[in-house]
């Protein structure tokens, strides 16, 4: 009899031990939920979350009427990676510390507007797209990438690119480019065989491997503007990529050759439209947000 009630009470004591701590365990989880962070996730007016990340180092909102397709994370498999590991992939939670591989959107080269779903600006794109593009009148929205750098020994600058143009052109195409006397819009200008078609010798007008490159340097020598244009047909298309200043950001813009004269007004907008999306480490708004009602 004895032995029965000393099992009942080590058992009505492992019982308050594990009970003991559990209370114990419950009372560090709930300390631990305190600490957590809460994240400011922001909203526009018609209740659509901001994409949240980091981008060239800093926490970023974007409003989410604003982004194109969508925003990728650093580790986030490609779009069409149907492989094993692609379908087991989990991305870690989005913070404002998860690093932002790239994001799209339409900027307006004329006044620096940045379209929006169910606004103003997204009429304005469509009426554009169904009244200007047919009859052959410059677009005037400009389409954007945003790459973020995380490599610390990636060059911000586009040095390595124009010579690997230059030796790709005289291994392939057999010609060399020429950089021109004057400078256009205060960009230093290169023509592919100095404009001539070396199968003609002729102007050349119609091919398109060898498009107008177009520059701008650094006081240090490092080509921070690198501008490709086509001159083939009625629609003349300009690449224009270009780093910030103060981030290890790419930007890179699509747009109608006319809109070639803005270049510098564009760098200067987009460059303010991304600032306008930082925020404070635990997600606070600093200033109006680009695009958001």
């Amino acid at each position: 009899m004895k032995s029965i009630f000393k099992l009942y009470f080590k058992l009505i004591c492992l019982s308050c031990l594990l009970l003991l701590a559990g209370c114990d365990d419950a009372r560090q989880n709930s300390e631990k939920a305190v600490q957590q962070p809460v994240l400011a996730r922001h909203q526009d007016r018609f209740g659509r979350y901001d994409s949240i990340g980091n981008l060239g180092g800093k926490p970023v909102s974007i409003p989410g009427g604003v982004v194109f397709t969508w925003v990728r994370y650093i580790g986030d498999p490609g779009d069409f990676d149907s492989s094993k590991q692609a379908q087991k992939y989990q991305r870690p939670p989005i913070t404002y510390q998860l690093p932002i591989e790239g994001f799209d959107f339409q900027y307006r080269l004329t006044d620096g507007a940045v379209k929006t779903r169910r606004e103003q600006t997204e009429e304005d794109y469509l009426r554009d797209n169904e009244t200007l593009i047919p009859v052959g009148k410059p677009f005037p929205w400009g389409y954007t990438i945003v790459y973020n750098i995380v490599d610390p020994h990636q060059p911000l600058n586009f040095n390595k690119a124009f010579t690997d143009t230059q030796e790709a052109k005289k291994e392939v195409w057999h010609f060399e480019y020429f950089e021109q006397p004057q400078k256009v819009h205060g960009l230093t200008f290169f023509k592919a065989n100095n404009g001539i078609d070396p199968s003609t010798n002729q102007p050349w007008q119609d091919n398109i491997a060898g498009p107008d490159i177009l520059m701008s340097k650094n006081a240090q020598g490092e080509i921070k503007t690198y501008i490709l244009c086509d001159f083939v047909g009625e629609v003349q298309q300009c690449s224009h990529r270009f780093y910030l200043d103060n981030l290890p950001i790419l930007i890179s813009i699509t747009y109608n050759r006319q809109y070639l004269k803005l270049w510098q007004q564009t760098q200067k907008n987009i460059a303010g439209i991304l600032d306008s999306w930082v925020v404070t480490d635990k997600g606070a708004l600093i200033k109006k947000q680009a695009g958001k009602v």
